[in-house]
């Protein structure tokens, strides 16, 4: 993950959310306002799209985060090709806002998210209520250039009021008006601009999609009302929602934080076998001042030569380095292969296998300019009769083109398939597209992911490694925070650590090659390599520790578990089935804002963010 320079945080009160101390912070109520503008293609609403599972999982996470009342959320309802959501999360207090900003929040999300807005003000909205209608949100945003006077804040806050009071009030006038309120949105730069955002919530009517919200008695009137309210802002922007889905606060949500953890047999990764539960637990003494305390004291205990090696050092990303001013961005990986990878599997100590392989060894060594060359044998995969042999060979050595020498290496590969004849199985010729150079080493603890082939499924997957990477690193983490920077000190590995990574990428399959294994065609591979040369103990203990750790610490260890989940083949049938029948379904007109109406002025391109300047 590469968090990079943060130009600015979510504040409350004019105060960052990196603060320490919570008593400045407001005891009023405060809401906040997420927008999130998702990648082209998709939607987190259907449970057919892996999206929609990091999604659920930080929803439920999010509403166990203490000073939680309640939640709303649900789709723009405008014709795009990207996504749109629109998030209200209403906490009792300034401390309950503070804890979802240093919480993981909604940054498992973050592969999918091409824009995003974290804002909040001061106000409580009734949050059970609304839900009972079905109802639909308008927001509405007022921007200001020129800082407004003390009587200009106030007085604009009251002409809202004003204008639609009489429209819960007045039995005369028909109106689909469930609530309304509004307040000025919390600056987070003296620099920026300053809005006011209203809040309007309208029984939903599918008979008339929506418009023909208000039928007002003296339009002239309501229309002089919105002209008073707009004529001093530089812009002014709204955007409906489709009905609302609602979260409200339960107890017992909170109930099983206490759990104890359960054993956890390894069976194929262990990652995997671990029960975790979204579940907000973070104990700020255990990740002080940057370092997680566990981490250190295992290192510690290593040392005393009380365990094999270290264990895991957790860590996430804040939900408050996700804004407007700043998103994180993953690791680049390579356009084009840097790395050939053979696997063959083969009867233990036969003579001619044996001697084919290292005539292929001496082959692909003359091919570069002494290049890396490693190779090795899958230890779980042994039988007692057979196993599974490995063999890399870096591509950047290389004294040919790319293309002449991956013609090479499959030459050479075929000839040691026809030398072998039938004592060789499961052959496979294939590349790997990594950001870093892989070294050479002992040990390697490989692991192959099969991943969706969707883009954005991958991207979310790198950075799902990414964290993991940063978990399995045992770096001992200082952590500097100010309203400018967050940036992460590692110091080096010390001869404590379990394992050392080494190593990822993509791999590549070569569609000419008769080499190759059969690989679903929704699924991508990615292979991690780590390095492990501590005894044979280490591995199963660093994984034991993570497997109970993640349990109960669901920031720190527990959300990776979530955060690299795989799609189902009910899932991917039906990911197919709805493809299709949203390319066959014409899409529906937006419907009409207050806005909107003819005797008021023309809206702006519907956009609701909050741009600084």
């Amino acid at each position: 993950m590469i968090i990079g320079r943060v130009d600015g945080t979510p504040h409350l009160n004019r105060i960052s959310f990196f603060t320490r101390d919570v008593d400045q912070l407001p005891a009023n109520p405060v809401l906040s306002i997420m927008h999130f503008t998702f990648q082209s293609g998709v939607d987190i609403a259907d449970q057919s799209h892996l999206a929609s599972i990091p999604w659920r999982k930080s929803l439920k996470y999010v509403s166990t985060i203490p000073g939680f009342q309640g939640l709303y959320w649900a789709p723009v309802d405008q014709p795009s090709s990207c996504q749109q959501i629109i998030v209200l999360i209403q906490w009792d207090s300034g401390r309950g806002w503070r804890c979802f900003q240093r919480s993981l929040g909604f940054s498992m999300m973050l592969g999918y998210i091409e824009n995003i807005s974290n804002r909040c003000i001061q106000l409580a909205l009734p949050v059970d209520s609304l839900f009972t209608s079905q109802s639909c949100l308008e927001l509405v945003s007022f921007q200001f250039s020129e800082a407004p006077s003390t009587d200009q804040i106030a007085g604009l806050r009251s002409k809202w009021n004003d204008i639609f009071s009489s429209y819960l009030s007045n039995a005369l006038v028909e109106s689909r008006l469930i609530h309304f309120c509004g307040e000025w949105l919390e600056v987070d730069k003296d620099s920026e601009d300053r809005f006011f955002v209203g809040l309007l919530f309208w029984k939903h009517c599918q008979a008339n999609n929506n418009q023909d919200r208000i039928q007002p008695s003296d339009p002239q009137n309501l229309e002089k009302n919105i002209e008073e309210i707009r004529k001093d802002a530089t812009n002014v922007v709204s955007a409906s929602t489709t009905p609302l889905n609602h979260i409200p606060f339960k107890i017992s949500t909170l109930q099983s934080l206490g759990r104890q953890p359960l054993s956890v047999p390894e069976i194929e990764h262990p990652l995997f076998q671990t029960p975790t539960e979204p579940e907000y637990n973070l104990d700020e003494f255990v990740l002080s001042s940057g370092q997680d305390r566990l981490h250190v004291e295992s290192m510690i205990e290593a040392r005393r030569g009380e365990r094999i090696a270290g264990g895991p050092a957790g860590t996430w990303l804040e939900m408050g380095l996700l804004s407007q001013h700043h998103l994180p961005q993953r690791l680049e990986y390579n356009a084009s292969p840097n790395m050939e990878m053979i696997s063959f599997r083969a009867p233990i100590g036969d003579p001619q296998v044996e001697s084919s392989f290292e005539h292929l060894r001496k082959e692909l060594w003359g091919l570069g300019n002494c290049p890396d060359l490693f190779w090795g044998r899958d230890k779980e995969m042994e039988d007692g009769q057979s196993n599974t042999n490995l063999l890399f060979i870096q591509i950047e050595e290389s004294k040919y083109p790319r293309p002449e020498f991956q013609a090479r290496v499959q030459k050479s590969f075929q000839s040691f398939a026809d030398r072998c004849g039938k004592a060789l199985q499961d052959i496979s010729y294939r590349s790997i597209v990594s950001p870093i150079r892989w070294g050479v080493h002992q040990n390697m603890d490989i692991t192959i992911f099969d991943v969706s082939k969707n883009e954005w499924d991958q991207r979310s997957f790198e950075i799902a490694f990414s964290n993991f990477r940063e978990y399995v690193d045992n770096f001992s983490l200082q952590t500097e925070r100010t309203t400018a920077q967050h940036q992460i000190q590692r110091q080096p590995y010390g001869p404590y650590n379990a394992f050392m990574p080494k190593g990822q990428g993509w791999v590549v399959r070569h569609q000419d090659s008769s080499f190759d294994i059969h690989e679903p065609e929704t699924v991508r591979q990615f292979m991690s390599y780590f390095n492990c040369e501590k005894e044979e103990g280490a591995r199963k203990e660093w994984y034991g520790d993570f497997a109970q750790r993640a349990q109960t610490e669901y920031e720190l260890l527990g959300h990776i578990v979530d955060f690299m989940e795989k799609e189902d083949d009910w899932m991917i049938a039906d990911k197919l089935k709805r493809e299709e029948e949203k390319a066959n379904k014409p899409p529906s007109p937006a419907p009409k804002s207050i806005f909107d109406l003819s005797w008021a002025k023309p809206p702006k391109k519907p956009d609701i963010s909050f741009h600084v300047r």
